[in-house]
């Protein structure tokens, strides 16, 4: 289970309205007839890109990815790591809307609260299967974005952060960096 230390809003409008939001764009970019095919790939890419960029806390996940390792770290590691974490991060959510989001029924259960932040369920409908997708929403003066994408019952995040925490129980700080920074230019 995740659960942030930075605040988080409690109020619930807005939340689910977001995820219904950016799942909406991104199924209108997939389907899209004039970005349909292999052709188009790149550009549906950039639309999905920049989909995420605006309304992930990027910034945050890469934080929370790092768990207790954020304190150990200098600000230079730090403002090394966090752009390199956005761009993995946006690289890989950005093929999995590509690989697997299309024109899908989505049900949205509801909201619960989590931790201090908002969980908006949601469930992707196809006829032989039933996807949980959970969004952990939070709000920064008016605006809501998303900090974390549990699929199926797996955190993005704690993924994140268990891959991480394996890789510094042997490694440096600084050899994380330069693994992130080839994975980086090797597209994600």
């Amino acid at each position: 289970m995740v659960f942030w230390t930075s605040e988080c809003a409690h109020a619930q409008s807005g939340a689910t309205d977001l995820v219904r939001s950016v799942l909406d764009k991104a199924m209108e970019i997939q389907t899209n007839p004039g970005l349909e095919g292999t052709e188009h790939r790149d550009e549906r890419a950039e639309l999905i890109r920049s989909l995420i960029s605006d309304n992930f806390q990027t910034a945050e996940m890469a934080r929370e990815s790092l768990k207790d390792h954020w304190a150990k770290v200098s600000a230079k590691q730090r403002g090394q790591y966090v752009p390199l974490f956005t761009a993995i991060f946006v690289d890989s959510y950005t093929r999995r809307v590509l690989d697997f989001l299309k024109k899908e029924n989505v049900q949205y259960p509801g909201e619960v609260p989590e931790g201090s932040c908002i969980k908006v369920r949601t469930v992707i409908m196809r006829t032989n299967e039933h996807i949980p997708v959970d969004y952990i929403v939070a709000q920064t003066g008016r605006k809501w974005s998303i900090r974390d994408v549990i699929i199926d019952g797996v955190s993005t995040v704690e993924t994140y952060q268990n891959s991480f925490d394996r890789f510094l129980r042997s490694q440096s700080f600084d050899a994380l960096i330069q693994r992130m920074a080839i994975q980086q230019k090797a597209g994600g």
